[in-house]
């Protein structure tokens, strides 16, 4: 009979110390510390915690907003990058067409003879109301730029004058 103790007394000891072993050494091989804090300071951390989660909340939807914001400045960015490009074949193309119009404008014009002439050269007649023509004229003048610039001599043989004009025209 001492053998069939000795396994009960083996059984039990096992029992016993797998229970001790299953109720005691978690909570004393615990690694957590443990706290102990009052409730006016639970409520802080709870009114804390509810902030953080209002402020995170708040900035989430503005992140949002602004990703939104983004795609839509991406989106115009794009448009504009075209509408530039377009913008630009257009000016090339216009400086192209305004180039062809300047060069024919000047061949046009090499091939027109000039509308005013260099020198002028008139004739004139005195005339009075009783002894019809009594004298005559003649001068010269030089265009210089856009003005003429002249002489004219002139004889008068009722009296017998003669008279020398520098001229001006404009």
């Amino acid at each position: 009979m001492k053998k069939s103790n000795i396994g009960y007394l083996i059984i039990a000891f096992l029992s016993v110390w797998v229970l001790v072993q299953f109720f005691f050494l978690p909570a004393i091989c615990s690694a957590e510390p443990v706290y102990v804090i009052t409730e006016t300071e639970l409520t802080t951390l709870e009114q804390n915690s509810n902030r953080q989660l209002a402020i995170s909340s708040q900035l989430a939807a503005e992140l949002q907003i602004a990703k939104e914001r983004l795609k839509v400045s991406d989106q115009e960015l794009t448009e504009a990058k075209l509408q530039k490009e377009l913008l630009q074949k257009q000016l090339t193309e216009l400086e192209t067409l305004s180039k062809n119009q300047e060069n024919l404008q000047k061949e046009i014009l090499k091939s027109l003879p000039p509308s005013a002439p260099g020198v002028l050269r008139e004739v004139g007649m005195k005339i009075d109301v009783d002894h019809y023509v009594t004298g005559i004229s003649y001068g010269v003048s030089r265009r210089i730029g856009g003005k003429y610039i002249g002489f004219r001599g002139e004889y008068d043989w009722q009296d017998k004058k003669t008279g020398v004009w520098v001229t001006y025209a404009y």
